[in-house]
This record gives structure tokens, sequence and C-alpha cells, in this order.
């Protein structure tokens, strides 16, 4: 191992908005790439040991959080997978369940240090949350607090991953704009349950009210997040590489397709607009578009987004360089917001909404809603509360 060049031998982290966020119950989405780096810096580079200190609320057990950081994927490249458990010592995954502790309280922080079997004083704690860090340093840890969102401890640094293949360019846009697709998935999932809830509803009376919420937040979405950051941010990167020498032709069933989207995005909105007015004689008709519109997003998209991983990304990252790729993610993170999580707790409230219409009788019981399936399963958070 590599001489450690900083005064301390173990390095933990949080895990909620410091290494990723937790998208849905018990899943740990790692941002990616700046995590791998991160991580591999830190121990290959730095030489330090890695942990995790991390709250779990009460509905979630230990042993799945365990199961989630087990399962996080840090990178992957030609069928092979490296977890987040992988890198961590097996002595540093800290949970408050185990430690009968909760961050802030300094004893968390000695209790990860004792399991570690290292001096407090030569630990580092890593994190997002002012409280936590200054808690660390109260029990005696270094603390450093992490900007959120993620990557800008890297701007203007090429962060550009390697592994290129046919499908995969190597550089670290794609990898990020990969990412804003699995959120892309989540949205395709919603409007197909939706469709489906509406196949028989004829009136907007008999619309259910949780079906109806899921309606209004799927809306939002696709105006705030679909539109707004994601085409916008692929549309924004196409002129560079053509700059470089790609053909324009090649990007421009991309540019098609998306007006394609926002057209059908814009009736969708239209007719939520009118079954929201309610005219006896009109919603009836406004039910049908917003099914049939739906629909058709979602058909066209799921391809769509496939077409962009395996086609569209990797071309564009052969055109571009290792500057331009570190400006592309400036680029797009100007372009977008700079923090996807609140569109993913909309995405997670809009899920909830339709699991509760689909099991009316559990909506408030302590599986639903309310209970266990409700929580994203790290640092106390729910689909849709913030940190707790």
């Amino acid at each position: 191992m590599p001489a450690t060049t900083v005064d301390c031998d173990v390095v933990f982290f949080d895990l909620r908005d410091t290494l990723g966020d937790v998208d849905r119950p018990g899943h740990l989405a790692l941002y990616r790439p700046s995590t791998e780096k991160l991580l591999d810096a830190m121990r290959d580079l730095v030489g330090l040991r890695v942990g995790v200190i991390t709250n779990l609320p009460a509905e979630v057990s230990a042993e799945q959080g365990h199961r989630m950081i087990a399962e996080a994927v840090v990178t992957e490249h030609n069928g092979s997978v490296v977890h987040l458990a992988d890198i961590l010592d097996p002595q540093g995954i800290v949970i408050n369940h185990e430690a009968k502790l909760d961050k802030p309280d300094p004893a968390i922080y000695r209790f990860a240090a004792d399991q570690m079997r290292v001096p407090i004083e030569r630990c580092l704690f890593v994190g997002e949350n002012l409280i936590e860090v200054l808690a660390a340093q109260a029990a005696g840890m270094r603390g450093l607090l992490k900007p959120s969102p993620p990557g800008k401890e890297f701007q203007p640094a090429v962060i550009t991953r390697h592994g290129m293949s046919v499908r995969d360019s190597g550089r670290a846009f794609e990898e990020v704009l990969k990412q804003e697709h699995l959120l892309g998935e989540r949205i395709f999932a919603c409007g197909s349950r939706i469709v489906k809830a509406l196949d028989s509803v004829h009136r907007a009376q008999d619309i259910p009210p949780e079906v109806r919420t899921a309606m209004g937040m799927f809306v939002y979405t696709l105006t705030n997040f679909a539109d707004q950051a994601h085409l916008k941010a692929e549309e924004a990167i196409v002129p560079l590489a053509v700059a470089r020498g790609m053909p324009p032709e090649h990007a421009r069933w991309m540019f098609d397709q998306h007006d394609q989207a926002r057209a059908y995005w814009e009736a969708i909105r239209v007719a939520w607009q009118r079954i929201q007015n309610g005219d006896p004689g009109d919603v009836s008709y406004a039910i049908s578009d917003f099914r049939r519109c739906t629909e058709g997003f979602v058909l066209l998209f799921r391809s769509h987004a496939v077409r962009e991983n395996d086609e569209l990304y990797p071309e564009l990252g052969r055109y571009l360089t290792d500057a331009d790729d570190a400006t592309v993610l400036g680029i797009v993170r100007h372009t977008g917001p700079p923090d996807i999580g609140p569109y993913a707790a909309i995405v997670g409230a809009t899920e909830e909404a339709l699991d509760n219409a689909d099991s009316p009788d559990d909506a408030h019981g302590t599986d639903g809603a309310d209970g266990a399936d409700r929580t994203d399963g790290a640092d106390g958070a729910t689909r849709i509360a913030g940190k707790g």
C-alpha cells in the first residue's frame, strides 16, 4: 500500500448526499464517476483504509443496510462490477443500529475508530452535513465538509474514466447522463402505470385520488426535469462534438425525437389542465388524450434512451478530448439542476402514490406509505422527506 500522505490512517464517509443518492428503498445510487475517483484516490493514492458511518431509520434493519452497501455499484466494465463493499474495510462499516448510537452523537465516531482499532485522532470523517462534521471534530476526529452536489471538488480537473468499449467511450459525461437515464426508466414506469390506471376511467371524479396525485407529479417531472435538465444538457454537448469533427447528421435523430417528446409533454400538460378544469363535456376526451400521449411518450423514449446509451454517447465521447469531457460536465451542471436529488424524490413520491392506488387498504398501514416500504434506507430519509 502506498505511504499515507496525510496525518491519518482511516477515512470514514457519510453515505447519502456524500457518496450517492438513496433513490428508492434499499437502493444506493453512487455518484459516478466522482465517487469512484474519490474512493480510488483515498485507498490507492493516499493509502487510507476506507469506511462509512451511516444512520438507518428504525424501519430498516442493519442487515438491509449491509445488503444495500454490498449491492451499490461503484463501477462496471466489460462485465466486471465493483461494489462499494469491495472497497470498504469490513471493520469500517458502521451502522447506527449496530452501534446503538446515531450521528451526530460524538460517541458513534469513537465507536467507529474502535471498530477499526485506530486512535480517533488518526481518523478523518467526510460528509456533506456540517453538524455531523463538527460532531466528528468534537469527538476527536478530523472532519471535512464535502461539496454537495458532488463533482465540484473535481472541476475543472480532468476526471475522464477509462475502459473504452464499443458502447462506452470512457468519458465521465457519459456516465452522468446514463445515471440520469436510470431515473428516466422510473419515470417511464410511472407513465405506464398511470396509463393502466386510466384504462377504464372517463370522468374526472372517477380518477382515484392517489392516481390524480401521481398524474400531477408526473407532469411536474416532465416539465421541470426531463426537458429543462436532461434534454437541454444533451443538446448542449452535440455542437462541441460537431466542432471536433462529428457529422452533425449523426445526432439529427436525437433532436427530432426530443422535439417529438416535447410535443407529447405539451399535449400531456394541456390534457392535465383540461382534467383539472373538469368541464363535463370535455373531461372524458382530456383523460383519453392524457392517456394516449403518455403511452406514446413512454414507447418512444424507452427505445430513445437505449439508442443514446449504446450509440450516441459513445460516438460523442470519441470526438471529445479529455479536456472537453471536463468542460462538458460543467456544461451539464450549468444547463440543468446542480442536484437531481429533488427530482428523484418527486419520482419516488409518484411511485408511492401509485403503490397506494394499487393497495388502498394498506395506504396508511405500517407496511405502506408510512412504514418500511416508504423508507429510502439510509441516513434516516424517506422517499419524500429529506435527510433525517
